[in-house]
C-alpha cells in the first residue's frame, strides 16, 4: 500500500486550518463579548454547530447531514475546525506548551464512555430534558462560560454563575494541561468519531520506520498519537495535521486507512452499540417530534416571558441549549440567563423592540424560531394588565398618557376621562397587546399601573388596533400610527 508522505504539505495544511480556527473562534468570542451588531453573518455560523443543529432539528438538519457525510469520509472535520469549545481548549493549550507549563501523561477513558454518554443524550433528547445537554453540549459550555465570565466581571454574584463559571474554568485548565479532554464525553464528537471510525481516509503511521520518538504525541491536542504502540486513534483524531507536520522523519501521512476499527470481538460488539446509540442520539428529536401528541397546549399564563419565537414553553425548554447567543444578540439587553442557564425577559429599563428578530437569527436550535418582522409585531410574548386605579390620571387627577403614546399596537389608546375636565384616561384591549413590555417600563405611577405575565404558549395577535374618532379627538400624547417607528 503506498504511503503518503510531503512533509512540507502537512505543514502548510497545518497553518491553513490554525487561521480557519482561530478566525471561528474570534468570530465567537467578538460576538460574545457584547457585539451583537455581527448577528448576522454569526447566526448562520451558528445555524451551522452539528451539536446544537442535533438538538433542535435532528437527523434531518442540513449541518447534521453535512458533517456526518464528512466524518464519514475524511473524519471529525466539523470538530477539527468548526467548533468553538474545541478551537478554545486548543488555543489554551498551545498557549500553555509556549509558556512550558508542566504536563502529566493523560490517560485516556476508553472502554464503554461512548454507551454511558450516548445512551444519556439519546434517552435526554427523547424525554425533553435538557439538563443533561446543558452540561456536555460543546456550544453550551462555550455560551455559557463565556457569559459567566463576562458577567462576574461586570459585578453580578449569582450562585449559578459561580458554579458555571467555575466549571468552565476547569475545562480550560484540563485543556492547559491535557489538550482537548472536554472533546473526550462530549456527544457531537463522539458520534463524529464512531462515523469517522469507517471513513475510506484517515491519518496512520507507518510501523516500519518509526522509531517512537514521541514528537507526534507531544504535537496532539487530543493524545491520540502513541508512539510506543505506533497508532493513531481514528475515532478521536481531529486531523489538526500536527503529528504529520512535525514527525522528523515524515512518517505520518493522511491516506486510505488501513481497516475499521474493530480488533477482536469484544471490540465489535461495542463498536456495533456505539453506532446504533449515535443513530439515536442524532434521530431523537425527529422520533420525539413524531410521537409527540397533537394535542396543542392550553394557553393559560405562564411563568416565564420567553422571546418571541419560542413558542410554547415545553418546547423551547427542550430545545434550549442555553447557549446565551441570545443574550448577546438582545440589542437592548433585555433577555437574561442570570437566575437561570435557559434565558428569559427580564422587563426594566427597556423593553422587546417592535421590528427587532436579533435573537432568532443566532438561536442554533430553533428553541427561538426565526421571524420575519411583520409575524415578530403580531406575536405575543406576555399580556398587559392595567390596574386603573394605580393609573396617574385616575389616582392623583393628573395628565399622563405615556403608555398609549409607546404602545406600537394601539392596544392602549386614550379616550376622555370622565372624571376630570380635559383629561383622558387609558383604554386597554388585550386582544392587541403583544406583552413588549413598553407600557410597563414608561409607566410613572408608582406602584406601576400596569404587570406583565409570560404566555405558556405565544400566539398571534390581529395586529394594529384600529383608532376610534374619540381616541384620535381627545387631547394629550397621541397614539403611534402605522407609519411611525417604534420611538424607543
Amino acid at each position: 500500500m503506498p504511503y503518503p508522505s510531503g512533509k512540507a504539505r502537512y505543514r502548510a495544511f497545518f497553518f491553513a486550518r490554525a487561521v480557519v480556527v482561530a478566525s471561528v473562534l474570534a468570530a465567537f468570542l467578538y460576538f460574545y463579548h457584547g457585539f451583537g451588531a455581527v448577528s448576522d453573518a454569526f447566526g448562520d455560523m451558528m445555524n451551522w454547530q452539528f451539536s446544537a443543529r442535533a438538538v433542535g432539528v435532528g437527523a434531518t438538519g442540513g449541518a447534521v447531514v453535512l458533517f456526518l457525510a464528512l466524518a464519514a469520509v475524511f473524519g471529525r472535520v466539523f470538530c477539527s475546525a468548526f467548533c468553538p469549545m474545541g478551537a478554545l481548549q486548543e488555543f489554551v493549550w498551545r498557549i500553555s506548551a509556549k509558556l512550558k507549563i508542566s504536563r502529566t501523561k493523560y490517560i485516556s477513558v476508553r472502554g464503554w464512555r461512548c454507551v454511558a454518554v450516548l445512551s444519556l443524550a439519546a434517552a435526554g433528547l427523547l424525554a425533553a430534558v435538557p439538563p443533561f445537554f446543558i452540561l456536555l453540549d460543546p456550544i453550551s459550555n462555550f455560551g455559557r462560560g463565556i457569559t459567566s465570565l463576562t458577567l462576574l466581571l461586570r459585578g453580578e454574584r449569582a450562585p449559578g454563575l459561580i458554579a458555571v463559571c467555575l466549571m468552565f474554568l476547569a475545562i480550560l485548565l484540563c485543556a492547559c494541561l491535557w489538550g482537548r479532554r472536554f472533546c473526550d464525553w462530549c456527544p457531537a464528537g463522539m458520534t463524529l468519531g464512531i462515523v469517522s471510525s469507517v471513513a475510506p481516509l484517515a491519518l496512520r503511521l507507518d510501523k516500519a520506520r518509526c522509531v517512537s520518538c514521541g514528537v507526534c504525541e507531544r504535537a496532539c491536542p487530543m493524545n491520540c498519537a502513541d508512539a510506543s504502540n505506533k497508532k493513531i486513534d481514528r475515532e478521536r483524531c481531529v486531523l489538526c495535521m500536527a503529528c504529520a507536520a512535525s514527525c522528523p522523519g515524515s512518517f505520518i501521512g493522511y491516506g486510505r486507512a488501513e481497516g475499521l476499527v474493530c480488533a477482536g470481538r469484544r471490540s465489535f460488539i461495542r463498536n456495533g452499540i456505539n453506532f446504533l446509540l449515535a443513530a439515536a442520539y442524532v434521530g431523537a428529536r425527529n422520533v420525539r417530534d413524531a410521537l409527540r401528541h397533537s394535542d396543542e397546549a392550553m394557553a393559560g399564563s405562564g411563568s416565564l416571558i420567553l422571546p418571541p419565537g419560542a413558542g410554547a414553553e415545553d418546547e423551547f425548554a427542550s430545545r434550549c441549549v442555553a447557549c446565551q447567543a441570545c443574550v448577546h444578540a438582545c440589542p437592548v439587553g433585555i433577555i437574561s440567563a442570570v437566575k437561570s442557564p435557559q434565558p428569559r425577559i427580564v422587563y426594566g429599563a427597556d423593553y422587546c423592540q417592535f421590528s427587532c428578530v436579533e435573537c432568532g437569527k443566532v438561536c442554533p436550535t430553533n428553541a427561538i424560531a426565526r421571524l420575519d418582522v411583520e409575524t415578530k409585531r403580531r406575536t405575543r410574548i406576555a399580556l398587559s394588565s392595567l390596574t386603573l386605579s394605580r393609573c396617574l390620571v385616575v389616582a392623583k387627577n393628573q395628565a399622563c398618557g405615556a403608555c398609549a403614546e409607546v404602545c406600537p399596537t394601539h392596544a392602549l389608546v386614550m379616550v376622555p376621562y370622565e372624571g376630570g375636565a380635559g383629561l383622558t384616561v387609558p383604554n386597554f384591549d388585550k386582544e392587541y397587546c403583544i406583552g413588549c413590555g413598553a407600557c410597563f417600563c414608561v409607566c410613572p405611577a408608582e406602584p406601576v399601573a400596569f404587570e406583565i405575565r409570560g404566555e405558556s404558549v405565544q400566539g398571534i395577535t390581529p395586529g394594529m388596533r384600529a383608532i376610534s374618532e374619540d381616541a384620535a379627538d381627545a387631547p394629550g400624547p397621541k397614539p403611534m400610527t402605522a407609519e411611525d417607528d417604534f420611538p424607543f
